[in-house]
């Protein structure tokens, strides 16, 4: 048990529920970024297999950036910034919406299924007008 801010803290282990694979996977993408940026090895406080391990669990658990960030030993601060690089490394390895539009086009699909949010929309935020155009 650990004291934490006067807290009793109870660490505890878990499973998380990806492949392996791909955790191995994002860990070589966030491995190549960091090269790319020339980032000193072992200069982190996480490793990349940790990072992807960090950014996999934000993902599949919807967790609180500080409570992540706490169970991995790292700041809040530093949780946003990992999580960034995650999301870039990932959202990098996708087609742009034109190319994926034209590819499903050139392989003869009917009907498209755009899964996931193109642009910020807040439909539920918006004031309406009834049909005689008053409020």
């Amino acid at each position: 048990m650990l004291v934490t801010e006067g807290l009793h803290v109870i660490a505890y282990r878990a499973m998380l529920d990806v492949p392996l694979e791909l955790a191995q996977y994002l860990s070589r993408l966030l491995r190549e970024e960091r090269s790319r940026r020339g980032t000193r090895r072992a200069s982190r406080a996480l490793t990349c297999f940790r990072q992807a391990v960090f950014g996999l669990r934000w993902f599949r658990e919807h967790r609180d950036i500080g409570a992540l960030a706490r169970d991995h030993g790292i700041s809040r601060a530093t949780g946003y910034r990992y999580l960034d690089e995650v999301i870039d490394v990932l959202a990098a390895q996708a087609p742009e919406l034109h190319d994926a539009l034209q590819q499903a086009k050139a392989d003869g699909a009917t009907h498209v299924v755009l899964d996931g949010k193109v642009f910020a929309s807040d439909r539920l935020g918006e004031k309406t007008l009834n049909r005689a155009g008053t409020s």
